[in-house]
């Protein structure tokens, strides 16, 4: 496909100022968060029906959740606001979308996708098991597939959806293939990386308004982690390359949906499964997406898929 007006790109800063915005909004609105949760839980602990169910279980979730989890749900609801807004700021519309059909050779491309990506992960992550970088949990629950199953199923179809469908045909309007293909996956790896670091957190009673402040203030930092920057953001950017590519070559978001699906299911059920040993950076990292030796089987998967899918 041919941009209409190559080297001009009017849809990436806009895209970038809404990713901003949506940072910047869950910064301020975590706090507030943050304090509605904790009164909600009084609230519940001290009401008449405190032993149903469904509360039970609202309250345990809430005496678990610290101040990087309602960071995050506050970004999710900025997101959420905001995304109507820049839809219609950057005219998105169903025909950025490729076309389904034929369904036959869709679903073929999404099983094939998602048979190799998930196949690959768990090969790395039997080897990572044999090298003792991880070690099986004591009661793995080798069936309890619901989990990764439903992760898989809709990060893979809402992400390339967006990503791969929505966003790639927005850049694709006014950039040249590589240079959409390229600014996508550099925002879809950007997006996946700007998360509060693995472990840190902020107690209780230091909540402040600011506190989300600092969340962004630590995500910040890790881009100066050269070895968490080389374990993490290539990774995260391979598979957005990997996902784009095979977009690129079939016409259709079907494989890229089995691609995704399988990694994710990969990731998820090997983390359900096992405990990370030690610190093996920048080649083995705490997950399955993290290290060197991911980011080589995420290219490898890439490699395999090119000669394997169906080109348009």
């Amino acid at each position: 496909m041919q941009a209409a007006s190559p080297g001009s790109s009017p849809a990436l800063p806009k895209l970038l100022l809404y990713l901003l915005a949506v940072m910047l909004g869950g910064a301020l609105l975590s706090a507030p968060l943050f304090h509605l949760g904790k009164a909600g839980h009084g609230w519940l602990s001290a009401s008449s029906f405190h032993d149903v169910g469904l509360v039970k279980w609202l309250l345990a979730e809430i005496e678990r959740a610290q101040f990087t989890r309602y960071f995050n749900r506050a970004v999710l609801v900025c997101a959420i606001v905001l995304i109507w807004p820049f839809m219609r700021w950057v005219r998105l519309e169903r025909s950025l979308l490729p076309a389904w059909r034929p369904y036959e050779t869709g679903l073929k491309q999404w099983a094939l996708g998602f048979v190799l990506a998930a196949g690959l992960l768990l090969a790395l992550g039997f080897i990572f098991l044999q090298m003792g970088a991880y070690q099986l949990r004591p009661d793995p629950r080798w069936w309890k597939l619901e989990e990764p199953i439903t992760a898989a199923l809709g990060a893979g179809a809402i992400e390339e959806f967006f990503f791969r469908g929505l966003l790639l045909g927005l850049l694709l309007r006014t950039m040249t293939e590589t240079k959409a293909l390229i600014s996508l996956t550099l925002v879809f790896a950007l997006v996946h990386f700007l998360k509060p670091p693995e472990g840190w957190q902020i107690a209780d009673a230091a909540v402040t308004w600011s506190s989300g402040f600092l969340v962004l203030r630590q995500i910040a930092a890790g881009f100066g982690d050269v070895h968490f920057l080389l374990a993490e953001f290539a990774t995260l950017f391979a598979v957005g390359w990997v996902l784009a590519k095979a977009r690129m070559q079939t016409g259709a978001l079907w494989a890229g949906i089995g691609l995704h699906g399988g990694w994710v299911f990969g990731l998820k059920y090997f983390s359900a499964l096992t405990t990370y040993s030690g610190n093996w950076l920048p080649w083995i990292g705490a997950n399955l997406k993290v290290g060197l030796m991911p980011l080589g089987t995420v290219l490898l998967t890439g490699w395999i898929a090119t000669r394997l899918l169906r080109t348009r």
